[in-house]
C-alpha cells in the first residue's frame, strides 16, 4: 500500500497600512478620500508587480486623515 501524499496551500488575508500623498488645506474631504484610495492602490499594485501574481488587492478603506496647521 502506498503512502498518501497531501499538498496544502494556505491563503492569508493581510491588512496593510499605506501613507498616501499629501494635500493642502483647501482640498475637499471627498476628493481627499477618493485620491487617498487611488494612491494607496497604485502603491500596492506597484509593490506587488514583482510577486509573480501571488498577491492581489481585495479592497481598500480610508481609515483616517491626519491634518496639521501650517504656520
Amino acid at each position: 500500500m502506498s503512502a498518501i501524499k497531501v499538498r496544502a496551500v494556505a491563503r492569508v488575508q493581510v491588512t496593510v497600512e499605506v501613507d498616501a500623498a499629501l494635500w493642502g488645506g483647501d482640498c475637499q474631504i471627498e476628493q481627499l478620500y477618493r485620491q487617498a484610495s487611488r494612491d494607496a492602490i497604485a502603491q500596492i499594485e506597484t509593490a506587488c508587480q514583482d510577486s509573480n501574481k501571488r498577491f492581489r488587492l481585495i479592497g481598500t478603506k480610508v481609515i483616517g486623515v491626519i491634518t496639521e496647521e501650517e504656520r
